[in-house]
């Protein structure tokens, strides 16, 4: 299978550490230990790459063999997930203060019952 920086360096045609650096505007001694651990960048980094390469962060984690195989049903469960996924990556971006508005913000959420527009639109009685 191939690895999250495999596909990253394929997709923006570079073939060297340097040129990847550049490209998404890091220092070349922190890109390379992002590689060599087989770590991911921070958010900002990982959506410029989605911006870059035209390819959402699910599909750079996992490739791109996994959407032809599967359901519709799937296909939909598969972007929820993909939907927590780069949340999650989001929150592990953020430091401590950050952090404390995100919670502080998501606790009022469901202190007010906040929904989406879909949600709401999905509960609204037909007539």
């Amino acid at each position: 299978m191939e690895s999250f920086w495999n596909r990253v360096t394929s997709l923006l045609n570079t073939s060297t550490v340097v040129e990847l650096a550049r490209l998404l505007d890091v220092k070349r001694s922190t890109l390379s230990s992002w590689i060599h651990s087989d770590r991911r960048p921070p958010m900002e980094v990982l959506l410029k790459i989605t911006r870059l390469t035209g390819v959402d962060i699910h599909q750079l984690e996992r490739g791109f063999s996994y959407a032809l195989e599967e359901e519709d049903d799937e296909v939909a469960e598969h972007h929820v997930s993909s939907k927590r996924f780069e949340l999650i990556e989001f929150i592990n971006s953020l430091d401590d203060e950050e952090l404390e508005v995100v919670w502080a913000f998501l606790r009022l959420c469901k202190r007010r019952g906040v929904r989406t527009r879909d949600s709401q639109t999905a509960r609204r009685p037909e007539g």
